[in-house]
């Protein structure tokens, strides 16, 4: 009785503890793919908090606010965009939306208003 216990346990274990070595080409394949469709798009889906958006204020108005966020928060990358009529100011470059959310959690204390927005993230931006 006991060696019959004993052979089960052996063999459960060593099913338990195998690894599978199979390997499936097709991965390759869909990891290219996405390797290329992240290049065309020049990055990845991603996210930034956008601070200011106002289509009365001048460029020169939109760099002035730029240049303070980034006295306030100088490891945040920040963008100036103009999509007619409106100059926008976009910060951080953010793969996951919690990660967005937190920081803009904290930016919201100080700039009002600023919201998540979906963006193309730069491939050199991306920490993985």
């Amino acid at each position: 009785m006991r060696l019959l216990f004993f052979l089960i346990f052996i063999a459960s274990f060593k099913t338990a503890f195998s690894q599978n070595t199979n390997y499936d080409s097709r991965i390759d394949s869909l990891v290219a793919k996405q390797i290329s469709l992240n290049k065309q798009k020049n990055g990845v889906a991603g996210f930034r908090v956008q601070i200011h958006h106002n289509m009365s204020q001048s460029r020169e108005e939109s760099q002035k606010v730029r240049a303070k966020f980034s006295n306030d928060f100088p490891y945040l990358k920040t963008y100036l965009e103009f999509k007619s009529p409106y100059y926008k100011i976009q910060v951080g470059d953010f793969v996951s939306k919690l990660d967005a959310f937190k920081t803009q959690n904290e930016i919201s204390k100080i700039y009002q208003g600023s919201y998540i927005v979906p963006a193309i993230i730069p491939i050199d931006q991306v920490s993985f």
